[in-house]
């Protein structure tokens, strides 16, 4: 992949606010780290008329994978993977499974479960 954002080891360089077209992900509803992304067959029909980075989700997401893991497999921060999934989500292009981030109580208790079951997953690979 050549998408690194930030990283001038790639030829390709690229801010994130332009692949997401400005927006931050304020506007959408919470998604986990391992929510599961899966391309669906309307998806792979429509992965020549995609963006460069939504067309690689749809690639990626043949199989079920991780929010977290595109991300770290495209090389861009989570925030871009979660506008871009959701747009995909939109167009019916994916389908995201999975718990979301309020299920988690803001006070942080459940924030060590996540981060073990994070944990044992990377393990697991």
């Amino acid at each position: 992949m050549t998408t690194n954002v930030g990283s001038h080891q790639s030829g390709r360089l690229v801010r994130p606010y332009a692949i997401t077209g400005g927006r931050v992900g304020n506007e959408l509803s919470p998604m986990a780290l391992e929510a599961l992304v899966t391309a669906t067959p309307g998806g792979a029909q429509m992965i020549d008329h995609l963006a460069y980075e939504r067309a690689e989700i749809v690639r990626l997401t043949e199989s079920p994978t991780a929010v977290v893991e595109i991300a770290a497999l495209l090389e861009v921060p989570i925030g871009v993977v979660r506008v871009l999934v959701d747009d995909l989500v939109e167009i019916g292009a994916v389908n995201v499974a999975g718990p979301t981030v309020d299920s988690f109580d803001s006070d942080g208790e459940d924030y060590p479960d996540l981060l073990q079951r994070l944990l044992d997953g990377i393990k697991a690979l």
